[in-house]
C-alpha cells in the first residue's frame, strides 16, 4: 500500500479520507487501478464486469469496476 503524504506533511482532510477508503477497499478484497478506482473480481471467469459508483451486498459473487 502506498501513502500519498509524508509523514512530515499536514495531510489535509481529503488526503487523509482518500487513504482510508484505500485502505478500506484494499482490505475487503478491492484492487486498486488508480486513485478512484478499484476492481473486485468476484467471478474468474466472468464475461461482465459491472461498472459503479456505489458497490452493495448483492454484488458480491460479480466482476465490479469502482469509479469513484
Amino acid at each position: 500500500m502506498k501513502l500519498f503524504f509524508s509523514p512530515q506533511a499536514q495531510p489535509s482532510e481529503a488526503d487523509i479520507a482518500a487513504e482510508l477508503a484505500q485502505i478500506q477497499a484494499e482490505s475487503i478484497g478491492w484492487t486498486p487501478l488508480e486513485p478512484g478506482a478499484y476492481l473486485h473480481v468476484g467471478d474468474p471467469n466472468a464475461t461482465v464486469i459491472e461498472v459503479v459508483g456505489v458497490p452493495h451486498a448483492d454484488m458480491k459473487g460479480l466482476t465490479v469496476l469502482l469509479l469513484s
